[in-house]
């Protein structure tokens, strides 16, 4: 393939690339897009990235696609950064599976986002099941109204302790109320992680990431409250409607490196408080880390370095899920 064209992009830049304004989830994938894209994590590899009609990275929705499909949503993992469209989960779900299988994942995604998409699209898909990508570090975007220059419709909780939803405010349309709406939004997200003792904003190091230190559990008590009334939302919409929901989730990228240098940090701490959210809400969840960490090897890995799901592992992400939904009888 030729490189005439070719947009180098790190993850990030893909949110910006294939994407505008949206006034119901913020932003949305731009319709009927293609470029060649040469991502950093494989720089000596360029791959044809095309969003379908409806502005998400999967087929044309031909009306036998659309009958009775699994419906697919997450971040960056499922939209396929890195990969080819042929090496997701997804495309490895519909071949296992004989379903027809629809991608409506976006890079950035939050679980809020994720939860406003089903409550929108669920009665026009009319899905036979809803599996939600959820990779646990990520989980902490609830708690930001403000990601890669759009401002998100998102959740907070009110005195009564009742979800109530902030929309997009209207002139968020225009990209420099954006801007000027997004500084407000970081700064008041700063100034709750100064006062709590957190800074993300200089010298990150991901194996220190605060979401992983015992003592600043309380810090993240409310955001794992509000992710429980989320999924309580998803999980009652789903249940009146008879659509089954299962959540995976995604081994991160820290559990492939070195050991964490305290006791102190647990790199499984947002799955451990995860999987609890789900247990309360009794949403059936399929735990990915043991089966990635069974078939990863240096030689042959199941990641990228940035901690994507390589080929491989989505092809084990696939199988799992597919085992899930077989063991609970969706299949049948």
């Amino acid at each position: 393939m030729t490189n005439a064209g070719v947009k180098k992009m790190h993850s990030r830049h893909v949110d910006t690339t294939f994407y505008r304004y949206d006034p119901k989830f913020g932003f949305w994938g731009i319709p009927d897009m293609e470029r060649d894209v040469s991502f950093r994590l494989r720089p000596d590899v360029y791959i044809r990235c095309r969003h379908n009609e409806e502005g998400n990275r999967d087929r044309p929705c031909a009306p036998s696609r659309l009958k009775s499909p699994i419906v697919c949503l997450g971040g960056s993992h499922t939209w396929g950064v890195g990969i080819e469209q042929e090496d997701r989960y997804t495309d490895y779900l519909e071949q296992m599976t004989g379903r027809p299988v629809l991608n409506l994942g976006h890079c950035s995604l939050g679980l809020d986002q994720i939860c406003l998409v089903i409550l929108d699209t669920a009665e026009r898909y009319k899905p036979s099941a809803i599996i939600v990508e959820q990779y646990p570090w990520a989980i902490h975007r609830v708690l930001y109204a403000y990601v890669n220059g759009y401002t998100r419709p998102y959740f907070i909780l009110d005195d009564g302790g009742n979800l109530k939803l902030q929309k997009t405010p209207v002139l968020a349309r225009y990209k420099v109320c954006r801007r000027l709406i997004g500084s407000y939004y970081s700064y008041r997200k700063e100034l709750r992680e100064f006062q709590a003792g957190i800074n993300l904003k200089d010298g990150y190091d991901p194996w220190t990431d605060p979401i992983f230190l015992f003592w600043k559990i309380p810090y993240y008590d409310y955001m794992y409250r509000l992710v429980e009334k989320i999924t309580g939302v998803m999980q009652d919409f789903c249940r009146q409607r008879g659509i089954p929901l299962l959540f995976g989730l995604g081994a991160i990228m820290q559990q492939f490196g070195r050991e964490s240098a305290s006791a102190l940090i647990d790199y499984d701490l947002p799955r451990k408080r995860l999987q609890s959210v789900l247990e309360n809400n009794r949403v059936a969840c399929v735990d990915m880390t043991e089966a990635m960490m069974r078939e990863h090897r240096d030689e042959d890995p199941v990641i990228f370095k940035d901690g994507h799901m390589n080929a491989k592992g989505h092809r084990i992400f696939a199988e799992q899920i597919r085992i899930g939904m077989e063991k609970r009888g969706w299949l049948n």
